[in-house]
């Protein structure tokens, strides 16, 4: 740049050093005058004060925007003292060159280098000149100086002194910055303590809280107020309670809400995948409330409707509460989870069969269940202890203080039996085996001690071993009672029959019944033998004990004798019992044959019936259930037994009575009957005091069922063709003749095969098949069911003196019937009879 001459270069350098003279004087008044402490407004126009007129006919300020535009500065007139520079925003000068200023303007704000323009028009200076203005080493904005064409233009002196101003401006604006980046970070550091406060208090308060209603509601409110924003919402979208969503609206109270029933909660934001630091949704500011490193429940999000921009720090803020959200949700489900998993463990531990007991090292006991408690007859666990603490029996205490200090030695402690301890009166058998409970420090402060009472376990395998017992005398006595039965039918159906022929004979008929006579009370012996072998079926009715003792008071009289008393004690209002009649008769006769034994030299036997009610108590000890029962005792004076005799007295088989004397099955078969009645008997006796005993049987309040008399029938003569297969030759014979003799045309087989070939050999049709149950190869029911299957109308009797009805399941219905042995011959014409008639036949 070359100044025109001499004089004109004079001319500037004045003009140049009026123009920062002038800005000093200037800046010297602004600083004893108060200002804004954070504007740069007038230092700004202090410059356009001193550039206009003297310097510049006009000034342009522009400053860059946060978009990195250039807008040009408009001072407040108000501003500039004492001086007038509405020429300095309106001259045709700036705007008719505003393309080729703009380029050098971002020329100077790239390079930093002052620009003149034009410079092609030599002997004349320019008329332009473009400085720049540099807060903090950064680019801040351009000051463009301009002079009416044909006025003197910039020479090197303005080009110099602009730049000396501009770096004065630069500093006093980097001062401005300063300051107001120093109070804006102030009242950013102000702001987020203040949040972080909040935050501190609202980790407090949602701390108490246990449910997600309640939290979601408190962190809603406490996320609108941190923000002071319009409106927050804390959304759960997975999760027990999810969807679930807490809502704060300014100037309202906060609430928690399903979404779809809250209208307007369609639009609010939603968890994005993977999406783990917070982000913008149109006016929302969202942040993920995670429930691992990249999987989120929900979110928190707020929403500025005036809006305001969200600063980093609000964001880092919104993250914190979201993790505060995100632990405290996470608390409330592990604390659920654990209460859950503490009432399983209660309700295990409480409702174990096996007691459980916690000690410390000095054996005092610091909890127990309620087995424990059981066992042990302790009261149940209070926590605290409001009592003292129970003890251990002295029987175990020794014992359990040796298995203890296994435990505490690192001692394999596997369960340990303790026989026939005595606890609170009662003979026990314990099982038990300890534990040492961890503890943090590795030190043994307690022990665990598990106790199991095996008392009724080993009372079982006992009884197992008397039921196997049991099982191997049945299966001897079902096979003598199948033989002795076959033999008492012929007893009795030859002496039926002998009974016919020598019925004018007075003296052999008498002989003729004593047989019968005897054969009944073997029939008797046989049935015993079939209840130990478990072989007979009950049959169980509503009866009145009473009526049943009252109708067999005069046989109970003969049995006993005239040497024995009969005391009888029955109540009026006793209830009724379901049991099988004809055996519920043999045990009272069983028991009154018993008492006479027991008193031969005479006595008293007293039989009483009367209504009891059992209390929980006594039915544990006797093994039934508490409520309505009859008890019908019998009681005599005779010798008595000794307790070893007492325990043994209902064992089958078991007789004191001598070698042909007694059985030993009337008791077993009592207490088998009473049992599978639903009751209990009991013996009480002491020897030279007689014995009594004791029957328990669940009262009915159902009617009575009317037993039905025996009548006597004449039978008519048969015609029909009758098939009897029976292995026993005697017996086959016995039914022969009785059917012979009865009419029926007979066919006889001596086994189930050659009644098979028999039947396929005659022409003529057999209308009934007598069948023993138990043959060799072929059973009854099978020759049945092959007979029934090529003559499908055939009738079917079934005899057998261990099977029962059953028997004839998977016959054709209505087709056959069973016949228990022994019988009577008339017993067997009338099941004939019966069943041929169905057929149309007799």
């Amino acid at each position: 740049m070359t100044p025109g001459s001499s004089e004109a270069q004079e001319g500037q350098l004045g003009r140049a050093l009026q123009f920062a003279q002038r800005y000093g004087e200037l800046l010297k008044e602004d600083s004893e005058t108060p200002r804004s402490s954070d504007g740069y407004e007038q230092d700004l126009s202090l410059l356009l004060a001193a550039a206009i007129p003297s310097f510049a006919t006009r000034c342009a300020i522009d400053l860059l925007d946060q978009s990195g535009d250039l807008r040009t500065f408009s001072p407040d007139h108000d501003e500039a003292p004492d001086v007038e520079i509405d020429s300095a925003t309106k001259d045709a000068g700036f705007v008719a060159h505003q393309s080729e200023l703009a380029e050098i303007r971002q020329k100077v704000l790239e390079t930093q280098r002052s620009e003149v323009w034009p410079t092609n028009q030599a002997p004349q200076l320019p008329h332009y000149i473009v400085v720049g203005l540099r807060v903090n080493g950064t680019p801040f904005g351009t000051v463009t100086f301009e002079v009416d064409e044909g006025s003197p233009g910039f020479g090197l002196g303005e080009v110099i002194a602009a730049e000396q101003v501009a770096l004065v401006v630069s500093s006093a604006l980097e001062r401005v910055v300063l300051h107001r980046n120093a109070r804006e970070a102030l009242r950013r550091t102000q702001r987020i303590a203040s949040q972080l406060h909040q935050l501190f208090a609202a980790s407090i308060s949602v701390a108490g809280l246990n449910n997600e209603h309640d939290i979601l509601r408190r962190l809603a409110s406490i996320a609108r107020s941190v923000f002071d924003a319009d409106q927050s919402i804390v959304s759960l979208e997975r999760g027990a309670v999810a969807p679930l969503c807490g809502i704060a609206l300014r100037n309202k109270s906060a609430f928690a809400s399903v979404p779809k029933d809250t209208p307007g909660l369609n639009d609010i934001p939603v968890s994005r995948p993977k999406e783990t630091s917070p982000w913008l949704d149109h006016e929302w500011l969202v942040a993920p409330i995670l429930e691992n490193r990249d999987v989120s429940r929900g979110v928190i999000a707020v929403e500025r409707q005036s809006g305001a921009d969200f600063s980093d720090e609000e964001r880092e803020v919104l993250a914190l509460l979201a993790q505060l959200a995100s632990t405290t949700l996470g608390a409330v489900e592990l604390s659920r989870t654990i209460e859950r998993s503490q009432a399983r463990w209660r309700v295990l531990v409480e409702t174990a069969p096996v007691g459980i007991i916690e000690v410390d090292v000095e054996g005092c006991v610091r909890w127990w269940n309620r087995a424990a408690g059981r066992i042990f007859v302790w009261s149940d666990f209070a926590d605290p202890l409001e009592e003292d603490a129970p003890t251990f029996p002295e029987a175990v205490r020794q014992s359990f203080q040796t298995l203890w200090s296994d435990a505490m030695h690192g001692t394999l402690t596997s369960s340990r039996d303790f026989i026939d301890v005595e606890i609170s009166g009662r003979r026990r058998h314990l099982t038990a085996s300890a534990a040492v409970l961890p503890s943090g420090d590795n030190e043994v402060r307690s022990l665990l001690t598990l106790v199991d009472d095996i008392t009724d376990q080993r009372e079982l395998k006992q009884e197992l071993r008397h039921a196997h017992q049991m099982e191997l005398r049945g299966q001897v006595a079902s096979s003598v009672a199948h033989d002795f039965n076959n033999l008492l039918t012929l007893i009795s159906g030859y002496a039926e029959m002998l009974a016919q022929n020598v019925r004018d004979d007075e003296r052999s008929l008498s002989m003729v019944r004593d047989i019968q006579a005897t054969a009944s009370r073997a029939s008797h012996l046989t049935a015993q033998l079939q209840a130990i072998g478990r072989t007979q079926s009950e049959e169980s009715v509503i009866l009145s004990p009473v009526t049943l003792i009252q109708s067999n008071a005069e046989v109970l009289e003969r049995i006993v004798g005239v040497d024995i008393e009969i005391m009888w004690s029955l109540g009026s209002d006793v209830a009724n019992i379901e049991v099988d009649a004809d055996q519920f008769e043999q045990m009272l006769l069983n028991l009154a044959i018993n008492a006479r034994d027991a008193m031969p030299s005479g006595g008293r036997l007293s039989i009483a019936a009367s209504n009891v009610t059992l209390g929980s108590t006594l039915a544990k000890d006797l093994g039934l259930a508490k409520g309505e029962y009859v008890t019908i005792s019998v009681a005599d004076t005779g010798v008595g037994m000794d307790e070893e005799t007492r325990l043994r007295c209902f064992d089958p088989l078991f007789t004191t009575k001598g070698a042909f004397k007694g059985t030993g099955m009337g008791l077993a078969a009592a207490r088998r009957l009473v049992e599978g009645s639903g009751g209990a008997i009991r013996c009480t006796s002491h020897p030279g005091e007689g014995a009594m005993f004791e029957i328990l049987l669940p009262a009915s309040r159902e009617k009575a069922t009317a037993l039905a008399p025996v009548v006597q029938i004449s039978r008519p003569r048969g015609s029909a063709t009758v098939l009897v297969a029976e292995d026993d030759e005697e017996l086959r014979s016995l039914m022969v003749q009785v059917l012979q003799r009865s009419g029926y045309v007979i066919l006889e087989a001596n086994s189930a095969e050659s009644a098979l070939e028999l039947a396929k050999a005659t022409d003529t049709p057999i209308d009934l098949l007598v069948s023993d149950v138990v043959m060799e190869e072929l059973t009854g029911p099978q020759l049945a069911r092959l007979l029934q299957d090529d003559q499908p109308g055939i009738r079917v009797l079934l005899i057998s003196g261990t099977a029962d009805a059953n028997v004839v399941d998977g016959l054709i219905d209505d087709t056959a019937a069973f016949m228990a042995k022994p019988f009577k011959p008339s017993q067997l014409v009338d099941q004939v009879h019966d069943l041929l008639v169905r057929r149309g036949v007799r």
